[in-house]
C-alpha cells in the first residue's frame, strides 16, 4: 500500500475508532459522523476503488446515514471496521488452522510477561518464532496523524495480531462476528481486554441434597441427574423444564486420585468426545466444561426442577434422563421445592459416554475455575468464553497499555500480558480467597490493569500540567496593602479557609506562569470574596479581571455584590450580557478595549468576537461545569499578547479528592471547607405518600404568612416526559396547578428549562424581589440566584435525585442566617440506594461527605454530568477503590516524565502508542480549563 493510500486509509480508520468506542456509543456522540465517513470513503475510493472488496457497497449503504437508526448505523460501523481489517496491515484471516489450545503455558515466577510467548498449536506466529515485535494497531502520533512523508513508499508492515479481526479466530464465522461487533468487539484485542464478570469454581460442586438445605438467594454450584427434560410452549413463551436427582458422590473416581470423583486429583471436570470440535458446545451451554466424573453411584435424596427461559429449541436433547449436569444458579424454593431459573450450565455428561480418563482429549481439561463473560445478545456463553480463551492464546503476550516494566517492577505488579492471561485462565489451585477476590475485581490481576489505565491517565495528566506551565504571564505582585483593602472593602470576616485560599491565589498570580486554580467549596462558603480578592490583587498591577457566570440572572447577582465592595476600594466594574442596550454594550467594550475598567462581569457574551481587553490578567470563571471547554479556552484566549492571563475556575459542587486528581489533575486546588458563622443547618426530613404532601403544603403556608418564600423542585418539566419508569413521577406543570389550588393566597410561579432565558430570568427575578411566593421548578434552580428569604426547599420524588444534586438544592434555601427547613418527598417504596442517599441528607450537612457518598454510589460521570471536564472513562480503575493506586501510578508518571520530558526513549514507546490510542479514541476527552 503507497504512503497515500494509507493515510485516506488511516483517515477513515479514525472515524470509525471513535464511533466504536464504549460499545458504538460513537454513533450517537461523534457530531457529523455520516459526512466525515463518506468523505473519507470516497478518498479511498478515488485511490484504489478495487483495494478492498465490499467497500463500494458499503460506501452506498453510507449514503443513506442519516436514515438509519442508532443500532443499524452501530452495525455498519463495525462492517466498516471488518472492511479496513482486511488490508494487509492487519493479520491474515485463519480459518485451516487446528484449534489451538486453550491452555497458557505457566509463567515463570520473576519472569517478565513479555518474554511468554503464546502455544499455539499449528499456527504460525511471528513472535513466538522470533520474529519482530508488531507495532499496536493504534501508531505513533505522527503517523496517526497522517504525515508521512508522501514520496516515498513505505516497507510493508508486519501484521499485527491484535488489530486482526475476530473473524480471524476459528469457530467464529460472520454471523458470530456480528454479534460481536454489535457489543463493540471488533477485533482479537477487543476479546482479549473483555474480561469475565464472574467466576464459578467447578471443584466445589456440591451434591443436590446439600443445596436443597441452603438459604434462598445463595448462588449454588452443584452436581445432579437428570429425571426429564423437555421444551415447554405456553401464552407464546417457550422455555425448557428439566427435573433433577441428586447424586451421591461417595465412590471414588477409577483413577483413584480423587475422592470427590474428579479425574486427576485437580478437581477439574474434563471434556469428553461430547464437546464439539472447534472449541466447546456451539450452543454455548457446555461451554467448553465436557464432561463429569465416573464412578458415581445414584441414591435420590433430593429433587430440582430447573427451568430456562427464552431457550432454543433442542435444549431438553442435550438433556436426556440419566445424564449428569454441573450447574450454578440462585437457590429458590416454592413450596418446599427446590427450583432454579436460568442457572449456568457447566458441564453436561450423557449418559454411556466413557470415562472422563479414556477421553481422546482428556490432556485438555478446560479450566477448574470457570470465568462468566458479559452477555453478549445472541452469542450463547460459553462460545463467547471459548472465543476469549482463543483470542487470549494468540495475542496475549503482544498485549501493552504502555507501563514500562521498570515501573512494573517499582510497584511490583505482574506484566499485563500475566494479568490478562491468569483472568482469562485463573491457575487451577486458586484458593478460595483468590476466587473472591477475583469476584470482587480486586485480584493482583485486576489491580495491574486498573494501574495500567491510572498510570496513562497520570502521564496524559501530567504532561498537560507541564505544557501549560511552559506558557507565560504576566505577574501580578502582592501588593503591600492588599490585606487592609480587602478587610475594608468586604462586610464580613473572613473564615481561616478563605484566608489559606486567597494566600494560594495570590502566590500564583504573582508568578510568570499562568494560574490554573480550581476554587471548590461548599454552598455558602464565601468563594465570591476570594474571586475578588484575587481581582483586586490583579489590578493594583495594572491588569483586568474578566468574570463569566453561566445565566444572566447569575452575573447580575456577582455584579451586585462585587459593586459594593469595587467602590470601596476604587475598582472600576460594570456588567455586560445579551440583554445589555446595544449603545451602552459598545461603550463598555471600548472602555474594556482601552483597559478603563478593572473588572467586567459577564455571560457568554465576553465570548463574542468584540469584546476584547487592554489588559487582561486573570478570568474567573464561575459554576464552570456549565461551560464547555471550548468556551472556557476562547475566554482565556483574550489576553493582550503579552502573557496568557491566570485563570481561576469555581464549582459550588464538592468533588472528591479523587476526582480532584483526575478530572481536574491539571489545575491546582484550593478548598473552602469551613462555612461562615452564623449559617444554621437547614433542618432536613423524609416524608412520603399524601399525609408527606399535606404536611409540606401546611408548611409552606405558615412560612409564607411570616414573609418567607419556599421553592418546590420536581424531576420532570410535563406529565407527557417519559423515559424507563419517568410515567410515574411527578411534574412541574401539573405541579403548579396543584401548589396554586392548595395554596389559594400564594402567589406561584413555575420555572424550567424549556423557558427561554428571558423569561426565565424574568420568573427568577420576580421570587427574588418577593413578587412570587412560591417558585415551582425543575432543576434548573439548582445553581441559581440568593434569595435570602426563601426557607423552605421541598423536592418531590426525591429518591428520583441524585445526593449532590439534592444537597444542592438544600442549599439554596437558609441563606438569609435564619431557621430553613428541607422537606424530600417520595411515592413511597424507595429502592435501597435511595434510601442511603435520603439517610445520607439527613446524617450530614458536609458537601464533601455527600461528594465522596455520591462518588461511590453513581460514579464520577453522573457526579459531574457526562463527559464533563474530561472525566476520565475507566473500565478497571475505581475512583472510589483506588485512591492509592492512583496516588502511586501518578508518582510512577512523573518520574518517568522527570527522566524523560519527551517520552522519546525506546523504552516507552510503547507509552507513546498508549497516549495515542487514549487520544484518537477520546478516553480521557476535553481540557479541565
Amino acid at each position: 500500500m503507497d504512503a497515500e493510500l494509507k493515510r485516506r486509509v488511516e483517515a477513515l480508520r479514525r472515524p470509525l475508532e471513535l464511533a466504536a468506542a464504549d460499545g458504538f456509543t460513537g454513533v450517537r456522540t461523534v457530531r457529523g459522523l455520516g459526512h466525515a465517513l463518506r468523505a473519507a470513503c470516497d478518498g479511498v475510493l478515488a485511490r484504489a476503488a478495487d483495494t478492498i472488496a465490499g467497500l463500494d457497497a458499503w460506501r452506498t449503504t453510507l449514503g443513506r446515514w442519516e436514515q438509519l437508526d442508532e443500532q443499524q448505523q452501530a452495525v455498519e460501523v463495525a462492517r466498516g471496521m471488518r472492511l479496513l481489517a482486511r488490508l494487509p496491515r492487519t493479520a491474515p484471516a485463519v480459518r485451516a488452522a487446528p484449534e489451538p489450545t486453550f491452555a497458557l503455558p505457566p509463567l515463570p515466577s520473576g519472569s517478565e510477561s513479555r518474554d511468554v510467548q503464546p502455544v499455539v498449536h499449528g499456527v504460525a506466529n511471528g513472535a513466538a518464532s522470533g520474529g519482530a515485535r508488531p507495532r499496536s494497531r493504534v501508531r505513533d502520533a505522527h503517523v496517526a496523524a497522517g504525515d508521512a512523508p508522501a514520496d516515498r513508499t513505505d516497507p510493508p508492515e508486519p501484521p499485527d495480531p491484535l488489530a486482526a479481526p475476530t473473524h480471524s479466530l476459528p469457530g467464529i464465522g460472520p454471523a458470530f462476528a456480528e454479534k460481536l461487533a454489535e457489543k463493540g468487539l471488533i477485533t482479537v484485542e477487543d476479546l482479549l481486554w473483555l474480561v469475565p464478570r464472574r467466576y464459578d469454581d467447578v471443584r466445589d460442586a456440591r451434591p443436590l441434597a446439600e443445596v436443597a438445605a441452603m438459604a434462598e438467594g445463595q448462588r449454588a454450584t452443584f452436581i445432579a441427574r437428570v429425571a426429564s427434560a423437555r421444551m415447554v410452549f405456553a401464552r407464546g413463551r417457550r422455555w425448557a423444564e428439566v427435573r433433577l436427582g441428586s447424586v451421591d458422590r461417595r465412590k471414588p473416581s477409577a483413577g483413584g486420585g480423587d475422592p470427590d470423583g474428579f479425574a486427576g486429583g485437580a478437581g477439574v471436570l474434563p471434556r469428553g468426545p461430547s464437546a464439539s470440535k472447534g472449541g466447546g458446545d456451539p450452543d454455548g451451554f457446555a461451554g467448553g466444561a465436557g464432561v463429569l466424573p465416573r464412578g458415581i453411584d445414584v441414591t435420590v435424596t433430593a429433587t430440582a426442577l430447573v427451568r430456562w427461559f427464552n431457550v432454543f429449541a433442542g435444549i431438553d436433547k442435550r438433556m436426556p434422563p440419566g445424564s449428569q449436569v454441573a450447574l450454578s444458579g440462585i437457590v429458590r424454593k416454592r413450596g418446599g421445592r427446590l427450583e432454579l431459573a436460568n442457572p449456568d450450565i457447566l458441564a453436561i455428561e450423557l449418559p454411556g459416554e466413557p470415562a472422563a480418563d479414556s477421553a481422546p482429549d482428556a490432556a485438555r481439561p478446560p479450566p477448574a475455575i470457570l470465568a462468566r463473560y458479559p452477555d453478549v445478545a445472541g452469542v450463547p456463553p460459553g462460545r463467547l468464553r471459548t472465543a476469549c480463551a482463543t483470542a487470549c492464546v494468540r495475542v496475549a503476550a503482544h498485549a501493552e497499555d504502555g507501563v514500562p516494566p521498570v515501573v512494573e517492577a517499582a510497584a511490583g505488579l505482574p506484566g499485563v500480558a500475566e494479568a490478562l492471561a491468569r483472568l482469562h485462565a485463573p491457575p487451577p489451585d486458586s484458593s478460595p480467597d483468590d476466587i473472591a477476590a477475583l469476584n470482587r475485581g480486586d485480584s493482583r490481576w485486576h489491580r495491574r490493569l486498573a494501574f495500567g489505565e491510572l498510570f496513562a491517565l497520570g502521564v496524559a495528566i501530567t504532561l498537560r500540567r507541564r505544557e501549560r506551565r511552559a506558557d507565560a504571564a504576566v505577574p501580578c505582585p502582592r501588593h503591600p496593602g492588599l490585606a487592609g483593602a480587602l478587610s475594608a472593602a468586604l462586610p464580613f470576616t473572613l473564615t481561616g479557609a478563605q484566608h489559606r485560599a486567597i494566600d494560594e491565589i495570590a502566590g500564583d498570580v504573582a508568578r510568570d506562569v499562568p494560574m490554573n486554580r480550581l476554587l471548590q467549596g461548599d454552598v455558602g462558603a464565601g468563594k465570591t470574596a476570594v474571586a475578588f480578592a484575587a481581582a483586586l490583587q490583579a489590578a493594583r498591577a495594572g491588569r483586568q479581571t474578566a468574570v463569566m457566570a453561566p445565566t444572566e440572572l447569575l452575573a447580575e447577582q456577582h455584579a451586585e455584590t462585587w459593586r459594593g465592595w469595587a467602590r470601596a476600594v476604587g475598582l472600576r466594574l460594570d456588567l455586560v450580557t445579551a440583554s445589555t442596550p446595544r449603545g451602552v454594550r459598545a461603550s463598555l467594550l471600548a472602555l474594556a478595549a482601552a483597559g478603563e475598567l478593572d473588572v467586567l462581569i459577564g455571560t457568554h457574551a465576553l465570548l463574542a468576537e468584540a469584546v476584547g481587553f487592554g489588559a487582561l490578567g486573570l478570568v474567573v470563571i464561575d459554576e464552570q461545569h456549565r461551560f464547555g471547554v471550548a468556551q472556557r479556552a476562547r475566554l482565556r484566549d483574550k489576553g493582550d499578547g503579552q502573557g496568557a492571563p491566570h485563570l481561576l475556575v469555581m464549582t459550588a459542587i464538592p468533588i472528591p479528592r479523587t476526582l480532584a486528581l483526575t478530572a481536574y489533575g491539571d489545575l491546582d486546588v484550593s478548598v473552602l471547607d469551613e462555612l461562615p458563622p452564623g449559617r444554621t443547618p437547614v433542618a432536613t426530613r423524609v416524608l412520603s405518600g399524601a399525609r408527606g404532601t399535606a404536611a409540606a403544603y401546611q408548611l409552606i403556608a405558615d412560612r409564607i404568612a411570616a414573609g418567607e418564600r419556599a421553592y418546590l423542585v420536581y424531576p420532570k418539566v410535563a406529565p407527557d416526559d417519559d423515559g424507563d419508569d419517568a410515567r410515574t413521577w411527578k411534574d412541574a406543570t401539573t405541579g403548579a396547578a396543584e401548589v396554586a389550588a392548595a395554596l389559594p393566597r400564594a402567589r406561584v410561579g413555575l420555572v424550567h428549562g424549556r423557558l427561554d432565558g428571558a423569561e426565565r430570568d424574568r420568573v427568577m427575578r420576580a421570587f427574588k424581589t418577593g413578587a412570587l411566593d412560591a417558585l415551582v421548578a425543575t432543576t434548573v434552580i439548582e445553581v441559581g440566584v440568593d434569595v435570602p428569604a426563601a426557607t423552605v426547599m421541598v423536592v418531590h420524588d426525591a429518591d428520583r435525585f441524585g445526593l449532590a444534586q439534592l444537597h444542592q438544592l438544600r442549599g439554596r434555601v437558609g441563606r438569609g442566617g435564619g431557621k430553613a427547613h428541607c422537606l424530600l418527598l417520595t411515592q413511597g417504596g424507595v429502592s435501597e440506594d435511595a434510601r442511603r442517599r435520603l439517610d445520607a441528607m439527613i446524617a450530614t450537612h458536609d458537601g464533601f461527605r455527600i461528594a465522596e457518598e455520591d462518588l461511590a454510589q453513581r460514579g464520577p460521570g453522573e457526579l459531574l454530568g457526562p463527559r464533563q471536564a474530561g472525566v476520565p472513562r475507566l473500565r478497571f480503575g475505581d475512583l472510589q477503590q483506588h485512591t492509592e493506586l492512583l496516588l502511586e501510578a501518578r508518582r510512577h508518571a512523573e518520574a518517568v516524565l522527570d527522566a524523560d520530558p519527551d517520552l522519546a526513549r525506546p523504552a516507552h514507546a510503547a507509552l507513546r502508542r498508549a497516549l495515542a490510542r487514549r487520544q484518537a479514541r477520546s478516553v480521557y476527552g476535553a481540557e479541565s480549563g
